[in-house]
């Protein structure tokens, strides 16, 4: 795939996907698209687009790799542990009524964790958790807590797994009384305006294709929604370069907490 090439399958990504591949970095994403096409298409560029718009199919495996729905329950085991033993547990200390988000939502698995410890922590306690996606048929998944196949939650402590989870045909499937502590909903994370006041905002494994620009406008609306003191949860192998300019500081692996004066509004 060349740049112009390049150019006429971003235009119809926006057209009939409404992702802007602007946001992403560019080298990567083209190589990717090559790859996509080749193994879905058989086709040169031109005719691919002037599939997209008359072939679902094509469109929603397309979305699908382009959203990277890679995910599964409890993921990285030992930064989810210290959001069980340190950040939640502040959190329901110092907030009668916390509010988180999962970002990039996927499938749900992550909210779900986050309702299974906050079950553990303090049972019945009121809070707020939202998860957000731009991919419909993850939602479609999030909001009916399941079906996920064995390898989405083999992290799952055996426990947690006997307590949360049912096992059916078609897969597993989380339990009515958790599912109902989350809500789910379609969200543009480059476009959309965000909601404010969270407690914690998790965006794990979401960004490592966009762009630094885009990064950079992504960490501003972060901490611009976070209430003071709020943490922001990052993938394990992602990490925050200099984070004090967006007003953070690391305090553990994958974990910011917003500070009251950003490093670039105090010069």
């Amino acid at each position: 795939m060349n740049d112009e090439e390049y150019v006429l399958i971003s235009k119809a990504i926006k057209t009939y996907l409404d992702i802007d591949l602007g946001f992403y970095k560019p080298g990567q994403m083209q190589r990717r698209l090559t790859a996509f096409v080749e193994r879905n298409g058989k086709c040169s560029v031109e005719e691919f687009c002037e599939k997209l718009p008359n072939d679902d199919e094509l469109r929603e495996a397309l979305r699908t790799f382009l959203t990277i729905n890679v995910t599964e329950f409890f993921r990285d085991a030992a930064q989810f542990d210290a959001l069980r033993t340190t950040v939640l547990p502040e959190i329901i200390r110092n907030s009668p009524s916390p509010k988180i988000w999962s970002a990039g939502s996927s499938r749900g698995n992550e909210a779900y964790s986050v309702a299974m410890y906050m079950d553990q922590i303090k049972p019945g306690l009121d809070y707020t958790l939202l998860g957000t996606d731009i991919d419909e048929g993850s939602i479609e998944i999030s909001r009916n807590g399941g079906p996920y196949p064995d390898a989405e939650v083999k992290n799952a402590p055996a426990l947690s797994r006997q307590k949360y989870f049912e096992k059916r045909d078609t897969g597993w499937y989380v339990k009515p009384e958790i599912v109902s502590k989350a809500k789910f909903g379609k969200l543009n994370l480059l476009s959309d305006r965000f909601e404010r006041n969270f407690d914690l905002i998790m965006c794990r494994n979401v960004v490592i294709y966009f762009s630094d620009e885009a990064k950079q406008t992504l960490n501003e609306k972060f901490v611009a929604s976070l209430k003071p003191d709020g943490v922001l949860f990052v993938g394990g192998t992602e990490t925050i370069l200099n984070p004090k300019m967006f007003g953070l500081e690391r305090f553990a692996t994958s974990l910011y907490r917003k500070v009251d004066e950003p490093m670039s509004a105090a010069a």
